[in-house]
C-alpha cells in the first residue's frame, strides 16, 4: 500500500510557506483542493509583498490556462 503525503500550506502574510507551495505546485502541475480553495479565498486586503503577490497570480493562472491541475490530494 503506498501512502501519499498531503501537504496543507496556510497562506497568509506571514507566512514563509507559499515559497514552498508555489513551487511544489509548478513542480508537480498540481495543487490540493484544499490549498487551491485557501489560495482563491486568501483575503486581499492582506499585505504580500510583491514576491508573494507574484507567486499567487502565477498560480492562479496555472490553474486557470491548464497548466497545473487541482487534485484531492497529492
Amino acid at each position: 500500500m503506498v501512502t501519499q503525503k498531503v501537504h496543507r500550506w496556510e497562506i497568509s502574510s506571514s507566512s514563509s510557506q507559499l515559497p514552498y507551495l508555489f513551487a511544489e505546485t509548478m513542480k508537480k502541475g498540481q495543487i490540493s483542493f484544499a490549498d487551491w480553495y485557501e489560495l482563491i479565498t486568501t483575503p486581499l486586503d492582506k499585505a504580500f509583498n510583491a514576491e508573494d503577490e507574484d507567486a499567487i497570480t502565477r498560480m492562479i493562472y496555472g490553474v486557470r490556462h491548464g497548466f497545473v491541475k487541482v487534485v484531492e490530494k497529492i
